[in-house]
């Protein structure tokens, strides 16, 4: 599937991609290479209309394991790194600052460093002070400006892990509830929440999959509504109060999934994308808070004549994009337009796509 698709190649591998949150006018997104030498962090913008893509990249001192923008402030962004020769778990994270001015040979202003080494991966919360910082086996609640930090709480997750070897024994990817003060976090088999306030478990469902569990995303329409992935190569949906059954289970993939997204409006669009080079568009209504309009779509198409019933969206996949050669780490929806979306793959190949069109026109009734 190549409608309506658009590849851009970076110059390094590469394994982090993010959007702009802040960007709602323009879709942007935000790469960091893994190279020998010559690292960046890539700034990329996507004209929605005429499909064209414009880079900026910023020289970046090491290798970069993952990245995050600010939701309020768009030249505000952290990344996970470590120098080329050095160990990937002694990894550092730093807040950087985009120049107003580009020049020839545009430089990240490095802002602070948070004293803990191994971090893994920087949530930020929906304000710019606070984030919480995922390393090994804890989170550490973070109060940030672009002068200092303090560590306001320590969470150690140790006792939710399952397995004992030391490489699976560690938290895999995180995301913030939008909800409440509270993150969600998977690694090992388990998927777990934690308060925010009280640093309690919220939430336990262990062996959530069969092995490792590298992925997980919120629905931001839908409290208490998660979706994970794993190596397993199936995609889990769950409601948290619930956690016997989960919601769905989609297959399709064929080996380690790396990466998924709800689409932060039209919540029934879930991507996701794996070592098997594709990404996944489904559709996962039945699940979603849209279900219920689908409902009365569907007992309103009842009434129709059936030359004029119109089609409504259903479970199911939607679309397989096929563009990447690589494992595909990373996907993620564009903040400014809610039928765009990005992915990357370790070969520095970032592919930027959109809903299809008959897809986007049953979901809006049209």
């Amino acid at each position: 599937m190549t409608e309506s698709s658009s590849v851009f190649g970076l110059r390094h591998q590469a394994r982090c991609l993010t959007p702009v949150v802040s960007s709602t006018e323009k879709s942007q997104f935000l790469a960091g290479t893994v190279g020998v030498k010559e690292n960046g962090v890539v700034l990329i913008e996507y004209d929605d209309e005429t499909a064209v893509i414009k880079s900026t990249v910023y020289s970046h001192p090491d290798e970069v394991w993952d990245i995050v923008s600010c939701p309020t402030n768009k030249d505000l962004l952290f990344t996970c790194h470590s120098p080329v020769s050095g160990n990937p778990i002694h990894r550092q994270a730093t807040l950087w600052k985009i120049p107003e001015v580009v020049e020839d040979k545009p430089q990240l202003i490095p802002l602070l460093s948070l004293d803990k080494n191994g971090t893994k991966k920087i949530i930020w919360s929906p304000s710019e002070s606070q984030v919480i910082s995922m390393h090994a086996t804890t989170l550490s609640l973070t109060t940030v400006n672009e002068s200092s930090a303090e560590t306001l709480l320590d969470i150690d997750v140790q006792s939710t892990m399952t397995t004992d070897s030391f490489s699976l024994h560690q938290l895999q990817n995180a995301v913030y509830t939008p909800h409440q003060p509270e993150i969600v976090t998977v690694g090992d088999r388990s998927l777990s929440g934690w308060d925010l306030r009280s640093g309690e478990c919220s939430f336990l469902r262990k062996d959530a999959h069969e092995s490792t569990i590298r992925a997980v995303d919120y629905n931001q329409n839908k409290p208490f509504h998660v979706v994970t992935g794993g190596d397993d190569a199936n995609v889990l949906l769950w409601d948290v109060r619930h956690l016997d059954e989960p919601l769905m289970k989609i297959t399709g993939h064929t080996h380690w999934v790396w990466s998924v997204a709800f689409n932060h409006l039209q919540d029934q669009l879930l991507l996701t994308s794996s070592s098997d080079t594709l990404v996944n568009l489904h559709n996962v209504i039945s699940v979603s808070a849209a279900a219920y309009l689908n409902d009365s779509s569907e007992d309103e198409s009842e009434t129709q004549s059936i030359g004029s019933r119109r089609e409504v969206p259903t479970d199911g996949l939607v679309c397989t994009y096929d563009q990447h050669e690589d494992s595909v780490y990373k996907v993620a929806w564009s903040p400014a337009d809610i039928w765009t979306f990005a992915s990357i793959s370790y070969g520095g190949r970032v592919v930027i796509s959109q809903v299809p069109t008959h897809e986007k026109f049953k979901i809006l009734g049209l």
